[in-house]
C-alpha cells in the first residue's frame, strides 16, 4: 500500500517506542488491524479467484480494488459479499 496509508503509518511511528506504553499498544493494534484487513482481502481474492488488492484513501478509507475487463465481468456477476460496486472506466487515449 502506498500514498495516504503510508503517510498515516509514518505519523503513527513518529515518536520512538517506549516513550508511552499506551502509544505502543495503539500502534501495535493499528498495525494488526491493517494487516487483518489486507489478510481478509487476500482471502476473498483466493476464495473467488479474483485479482483483488487492498486500497486506501483518506476520503473512502479501506476498499477493495480490482482491475478487469468490464465487458467480461459485470457487477451483478460478483459474489453477494461485494455490497457496493463502483465501476471506473479508464480510457486509453
Amino acid at each position: 500500500m502506498k500514498g495516504c496509508l503510508n503517510m498515516r503509518t509514518q505519523k503513527c511511528y513518529a515518536v520512538r517506542s517506549n516513550i508511552s506504553e499506551f502509544l505502543d499498544i495503539a500502534r501495535r493494534t493499528y498495525t494488526e488491524i491493517v494487516d487483518d484487513i489486507a489478510g481478509m482481502i487476500a482471502q476473498l481474492a483466493e476464495k473467488y479467484s479474483l485479482p483483488l488488492r487492498t486500497s486506501f484513501s483518506s476520503s473512502r478509507g479501506f476498499f477493495i480494488q480490482m482491475t478487469t475487463d468490464c465487458a467480461a465481468l459485470s457487477s451483478d456477476q460478483l459474489p453477494s459479499e461485494f455490497i457496493k460496486v463502483n465501476l471506473q472506466w479508464q480510457g486509453n487515449g
